[in-house]
């Protein structure tokens, strides 16, 4: 579970913000609450979203924890000397040198809470560092610098057991610590680095056919997860009573004139998986439309179900980049709401998302702690910051004032400046 994410000097973000996930005292809607004893007693949220205008800096929150999970999970993967794409912020007037910096806190399925973090240059780690808290005080499992063309200084605590210095004199200065000794068999490095590889999901681009394949994939290896995106396809009222997956070869009448040949022969006589929706019709018949002949919301929704059928099945945490594209309003909130519900979300997965759909700005459906904004001030650094900053009333109606401006993180527009053409006319 994700107890909080902090993100400095990436893209838009110049300055430090925090997503905390850590539910505040309100007592409204306890369904959207995750009880965490080992958390001093405290809850999570099981979700948040964010809002703000085109370009403020939503996704780029995505593209940190997409960047995070990425770099943790292949960083010792990497090629000697290629540049790390940790991009900071680029519109200094000065070039930026400084590092960016992430950090990530979050409970494991052991129930220990870690706070892990670095700092990475285009070509380097700066600073790496792991505190955990196995018994609910902090130990200070690994702590590393490394200035640019110097020698690393580490410094490892007594409760990490294990070939530490080992390890460090194997690891390259462009390499996490943690990925290296994971993939080395550190058993302590190796509980910790499997939290990013199972329990953390991020879907920053879900019309990528990646992810239809994914889903494909997983629907035709695993018939309970198969089960479950069919229960949430039919649920979604697309007129779908089921789906199949087929396994089929690529042949010449599956490729367009003018593919590249290269491209031909390399996947002619290839497998590839096609999803084939079945729609109920009249007289109890049925008809099966290929996935790509149906529309982007059953498109977008088909990719989606496998991560979050997987994510809510397992308790894991899941980012999505514009989880309302392709989506009704209605589809936005019936999924949100599968995370406040304990049936379908019986382990405590979580939900981080950006969105334009003001309907969903309700306290039937989110807390007031749940609610984030990010705006853009006038150097063009993005800001990210709770709904509570303003400190709104219980039955306040967020929607109406957040259009009316009073949270911020909405667009102001100017008036369009057309020229006159040859004719006086626009």
């Amino acid at each position: 579970m994700l107890i909080e994410f902090k993100v400095k000097n990436f893209r838009s973000f110049r300055e430090e913000v925090t997503l905390s996930m850590v539910a505040s005292a309100d007592k409204t809607l306890p369904d959207n609450l995750i009880s965490v004893p080992e958390f001093g007693g405290r809850s999570l949220l099981h979700s948040a979203v964010v809002y703000g205008p085109n370009a403020a800096g939503k996704s780029n929150l995505i593209a940190a924890a997409q960047f995070v999970d990425e770099f943790v999970n292949t960083s010792m993967e990497r090629k000697v000397n290629s540049p790390i794409e940790a991009t900071p912020f680029l519109l200094d007037t000065e070039p930026n040198t400084d590092p960016s910096e992430f950090e990530i806190t979050f409970i494991d399925d052991q129930n220990v809470r870690y706070q892990y973090g670095f700092h990475v240059t285009t070509r380097q780690v700066v600073r790496e560092w792991l505190v955990a808290y196995p018994k609910g005080l902090p130990q200070t499992w690994f702590e590393r610098e490394q200035a640019v063309n110097a020698e690393p200084s580490w410094y490892f605590g007594r409760n990490l057991k294990g070939k530490n210095s080992q390890v460090a004199e194997l690891t390259r200065p462009d390499v996490l610590f943690l990925s290296n000794a994971a993939q080395l068999n550190h058993r302590q490095l190796g509980r910790v680095l499997e939290w990013f590889q199972r329990c953390l999901r991020v879907i920053d681009a879900p019309d990528s056919p990646y992810f239809s394949t994914y889903t494909a994939a997983r629907a035709k290896e695993d018939e309970q997860v198969q089960k479950l995106i069919r229960n949430l396809m039919v649920a979604a009222d697309f007129g779908i009573t089921d789906f199949e997956v087929r396994e089929e070869t690529f042949t010449d009448k599956d490729f367009p004139d003018d593919i590249p040949v290269e491209l031909r022969d390399r996947l002619i006589n290839k497998k590839h998986l096609d999803v084939y929706m079945r729609h109920a019709m009249e007289a109890g018949t049925e008809v099966s439309l290929p996935l790509e002949e149906e529309s982007r919301g059953t498109q977008r929704l088909f990719a989606l179900s496998g991560p979050l059928v997987e994510v809510l099945t397992n308790g894991w945490t899941l980012f999505v980049d514009e989880l309302d594209a392709s989506l009704h309003p209605f589809m936005v909130r019936f999924l949100v709401e599968l995370f406040h519900n304990s049936q379908a979300n019986p382990r405590g997965a979580q939900l981080i998302f950006n969105t334009h759909d003001t309907t969903l700005m309700d306290c039937c459906v989110f807390r007031r702690d749940q609610i984030w904004f990010v705006e853009k001030d006038h150097q063009n650094c993005s800001h990210l910051y709770p709904l509570l900053d303003y400190s709104p009333r219980k039955d306040e109606a967020l929607a109406k004032g957040y259009l009316l401006g009073r949270y911020g993180a909405i667009p102001f527009l100017g008036e369009p400046q057309w020229e006159e053409t040859r004719h006086g006319k626009a």
